[in-house]
């Protein structure tokens, strides 16, 4: 069934793609002309949510263009994050993976993920699904923020923000890629554009089997007959008129949970589970000048994440087992901008949400192994009302140094009162930019955290703490090196408490502490782009001992070459250090994920006949490596060697 799915729709898009005429369209700002110090300047609204100068915002921040995801053959969005300083990664090559920023393990739920500024966290865990649901090709440019971020956003932007920028298209494109692993992936892009008002969709359908974990390559926990699919559909749409502005935002992941258990000597079966999750996301914006020096922001939303109810979570020898887990919420935010001088402007919020969130699965038993369960009822579920001020002002000391304050009192129906601040000191020179900050963030128990295992309903926020000081040279317009060390505390850490039963429960556990730097180095031409970075992250509890999971030292490095418009290559490599595992591994006799160093590789030959041709390789070498585990198999071996083939319609493309 899968291989006839995969040859089906392989066929279909092939037929499309014979009579499709298109171009790529560009990023909608053209930056790539730019050189470093320039890059520098360009405006983003991320952080501050009014717009600011990449330098002059108050945290330290990265930016990701779709030309950069482009020449490297990012298909999913861990591959993005990969190259990025302060990032690692527990990748269980099943239906999720979890991505870790700065030293603090978590269930993905301390890095909060906006697509055009909507976040897409799911909303029961408060954690966010990585992976290939993201519809890259639909991508402008990525903007990922360091440390916290809660002043403005509230829960979950502990660790960081990443917010997602989708392109504003023009005309029709189309793009086709398939590989080894069952690996196929489709992507259509539309946009129409007249005077002041502007249509923009995207559509993607990818699908993969991502890995060989049978028999002996998966450690022996799966037979050779196991199934591991992931099944990704994605929809974007925005019109824009004027100030007005509508959006929504459609993923869908369909995945195999066979690698949250082992097979091999239990009563799970390693076939025909389905995770099915779906993340719907709707937006209207208005922004209305009302003079120079005062506008007004208004974005009503509104977020679902579900488990929908064909959700069949495992099946043992006796039983198929069916989740399922609607999750809704309601919001509107209203920000007001003022500049009362040319040393002076502020920005302040009011945001009110409503949430109606499952308190956990409702769940369906069938009788025999190969018998589907019945259709799951609604659960019981639970209202959250969330009242939120927040205030930022930034204040111009002398032209070269600002001062930049917020604060943010957030009143919850179900945890309470919490009061966020936020200072930094920002200098700015021709060729320097500095900047020391001191931030607090929270995160906000959700349901998933009182309710599952044994339950918790005494659980208290997690509350993080930072010191950062970060530098950033410009040597020269094209090449720039940058400095970040920070001290991070994380207060009432929530984490997962054995029970001797077998159960577990969530419970806040004393304090982790992380002792971290980032060195980044950059050298950008129109026909070269270098860049190097490591990072060193200690974290460790109360009583000094470290955290699992985390590497005290990565790195990564790369380049990509241009040959005149027709020819990219890049190459780049990902090292990551020796890493604690939360349990002894029966394979080596010991508890440490060994270090490891993987290379990948793209090459993109541009404009063939209208067409751009590219060959990705991700792990050039076929490296035996492997991942961390929190679940039954005490590791998990990471993809083999894999091979892409992408086509592309590209008429009068510019670059």
């Amino acid at each position: 069934m899968k291989v006839a799915r995969i040859k089906y729709s392989l066929t279909f898009f092939m037929v499309f793609f014979a009579w499709v005429i298109a171009y790529t369209q560009p990023d909608s700002v053209d930056i790539y002309s730019y050189n470093l110090i320039e890059l520098s300047k360009l405006t983003v609204n991320s952080v501050s949510k009014v717009p600011q100068e990449y330098r002059e915002v108050s945290s330290t921040i990265s930016i990701i263009t779709a030309r950069e995801i482009r020449e490297n053959g990012y298909i999913t969005f861990d591959q993005v994050l990969a190259n990025l300083p302060g990032f690692q990664f527990r990748n269980t090559q099943g239906f999720n993976s979890y991505v870790f920023q700065r030293g603090v393990p978590s269930q993905n739920n301390l890095i909060l993920i906006l697509i055009d500024g909507i976040q897409v966290n799911e909303l029961n865990s408060g954690g966010f699904y990585s992976g290939g649901q993201y519809n890259l090709e639909n991508v402008e440019r990525i903007v990922v923020i360091y440390g916290p971020a809660s002043v403005l956003y509230g829960t979950n932007a502990v660790s960081g923000v990443i917010n997602i920028i989708t392109k504003d298209n023009q005309g029709l494109s189309a793009s086709l890629l398939t590989g080894n692993f069952n690996t196929f992936n489709s992507n259509l892009n539309y946009g129409f554009k007249k005077e002041d008002f502007s249509l923009s969709v995207s559509g993607m359908y990818k699908t993969t089997e991502k890995a060989n974990l049978a028999g002996t390559a998966g450690d022996n926990n799966w037979s050779e007959q196991m199934e591991n699919f992931e099944d990704d559909y994605a929809f974007d749409a925005k019109i824009r008129y004027k100030n007005f502005t509508a959006g929504i935002n459609f993923m869908n992941k369909q995945a195999s949970r066979t690698t949250n258990y082992k097979s091999a000597g239990t009563v799970y079966q390693d076939y025909g589970t389905l995770w099915n999750i779906m993340f719907t996301n709707a937006y209207l914006k208005l922004r209305h000048k009302f003079s120079d020096n005062l506008s007004y922001l208004v974005n009503i939303y509104n977020r679902n994440a579900t488990v929908r109810d064909n959700t069949i979570a495992m099946i043992t020898d006796t039983a198929q087992v069916g989740y399922y887990r609607p999750n809704n919420l309601l919001g509107v935010e209203n920000i007001l901008i003022y500049k009362l001088n040319d040393k002076f402007d502020m920005a302040g919020g009011i945001m009110f949400e409503i949430e109606n969130i499952a308190s956990g699965f409702s769940e369906t038993y069938s009788n025999s192994a190969n018998t589907p369960p019945a259709i799951p009822s609604k659960p019981f579920m639970l209202q959250n009302n969330l009242l939120s001020v927040f205030f930022e002002a930034e204040y111009d000391i002398i032209p070269q140094l600002s001062l930049d304050c917020g604060v943010r009192f957030d009143n919850s129906s179900v945890y309470d009162q919490v009061i966020t601040p936020k200072a930094s000191l920002i200098f700015n020179s021709n060729k320097i930019s500095s900047k020391i900050i001191y931030a607090e963030a929270f995160r906000a128990p959700k349901p998933w955290d009182y309710t599952s295992g044994l339950s918790n309903p005494d659980l208290l926020p997690e509350r993080l703490v930072t010191f950062e000081f970060s530098n950033s040279v410009y040597f020269t317009e094209r090449f720039v090196m940058s400095l970040s060390v920070y001290k991070n505390f994380l207060n009432d850490a929530i984490i997962k408490e054995p029970n001797p039963t077998g159960s577990y429960r969530w419970v806040n556990k004393g304090r982790f502490e992380t002792d971290g730097a980032e060195v980044i180095a950059k050298y950008s031409t129109k026909k070269l782009s270098l860049f190097a970075n490591y990072t060193y992250n200690s974290t460790y509890d109360d009583e000094k001992v470290q955290i699992p999971e985390i590497a005290k030292h990565s790195a990564n490095t790369g380049f990509t070459y241009r040959y005149l418009d027709y020819f990219r290559l890049s190459i780049n490599a990902n090292y990551l250090g020796s890493r604690k595992n939360l349990k002894i591994i029966t394979a080596t006799g010991s508890d440490f994920i060994d270090p490891v160093v993987v290379f990948n590789g793209s090459f993109l030959f541009v404009k063939l006949k209208d067409i751009d041709f590219q060959i990705t390789m991700n792990n050039i070498f076929n490296t035996e490596y492997y991942h961390t585990s929190n679940r039954p198999p005490e590791r998990y071996r990471q993809p083999q060697r894999a091979i892409m083939l992408k086509l592309s319609y590209n008429f009068d493309a510019d670059e």
